[in-house]
């Protein structure tokens, strides 16, 4: 019996295919920022307030960079999960080894 194998066109196609299409999809997620500034509501900021707003930013954006290491991360959220499936399903599976191999403890 031949061995199945797929044509390397194929292949080729389908993963532009997948590529162009993640593409479509995220293209319009990401907005670009205004070039100029627009002025407060009551009134232009001073350059006193620019600089203290500027200063707020660098300071908050300093201050969570390890949160964003954390939440950038995808293997740890994945870990995460697999640690709360096998904790929650730590129970039923000792109930059952319990049931079946030790049922004068019930």
């Amino acid at each position: 019996m031949a061995a199945r194998r797929a044509s390397s066109l194929l292949i080729a196609v389908v993963g532009a295919a997948a590529l162009l299409g993640l593409f479509l999809a995220t293209s319009g997620c990401f907005v670009a920022a205004p070039l100029e500034s627009k002025a407060a509501l009551r009134g232009g900021a001073s350059a006193e307030g620019d600089a203290a707003v500027t200063a707020a930013v660098l300071g908050a954006a300093v201050a969570s960079i390890p949160e964003a290491a954390h939440a950038a991360n995808q293997g740890y959220a994945v870990l995460q999960l697999g640690w709360a499936v096998f904790i929650i399903g730590l129970g039923p599976a000792v109930l059952f080894y319990i049931y079946f191999n030790k049922p004068e403890l019930l």
